[in-house]
């Protein structure tokens, strides 16, 4: 069993120095960059969306939350032959221009939010870009107005690639923070329109 002393002792008071009661020890050390093979990041990120275009946006990365989160809104459903694909806009932070999308459905699935209620979701298929890094991975779509930043990117997306620093931000560089302009994404005709 760990028994933490009352008082400091001996090496604790030296180590101390000339500080304050009370101050933790200032830390020498740089902060890491890389743990093993994987980058360490901050939970705020610059990251590109490939898939839409090159749009870059400040995300959340949440090791807590396994499914990554897009903000979308009017978001709805064209069945093209035989396949279905999902139509949405992607504001703009500040909610000036809205940026419209069509994309295949990937599936539907149930994700339950911060506050403990399940929503079903639409999952498209997205190529990002971070800190140096390209890949594919699942995201939902969902009205995200009420959070800070308008994309979360959980563990599933993470793993295997990068590290979470909590007490870090933008670790891999100062990218936009705000969408950019990008070329207007090409939809199927629809044949049926469901909402």
């Amino acid at each position: 069993m760990l028994r933490i002393p009352d008082k400091a002792g001996p090496r604790a008071a030296k180590a101390a120095g000339s500080r304050a009661p009370g101050t933790p020890p200032r830390s020498t050390e740089k902060p890491l960059r890389s743990v093993g093979r994987k980058q360490v990041l901050g939970w705020k990120e610059a990251v590109v969306l490939t898939t839409l275009g090159g749009i870059q946006l400040l995300a959340k990365l949440d090791t807590g939350a396994r499914t990554s989160a897009l903000h979308a809104v009017d978001i709805i459903y064209i069945k093209h032959r035989s396949a279905i694909w999902v139509e949405f806009d992607l504001p703009d932070i500040d909610q000036s221009r809205r940026h419209r999308f069509c994309l295949p459905l990937a599936e539907h699935r149930s994700v339950k939010s911060s506050i403990g209620t399940s929503q079903i979701r639409p999952v498209i298929v997205l190529e990002l870009s971070m800190a140096g890094q390209a890949w594919s991975t699942e995201v939902t779509l969902t009205d995200r107005s009420d959070m800070e930043l308008p994309m979360l990117i959980g563990r599933s997306a993470l793993k295997g690639r990068f590290v979470v620093d909590p007490a870090r931000t933008r670790l891999a560089g100062h990218g936009a923070a705000l969408p950019v302009q990008h070329p207007v994404q090409k939809k199927p005709k629809s044949t049926t329109r469901k909402k």
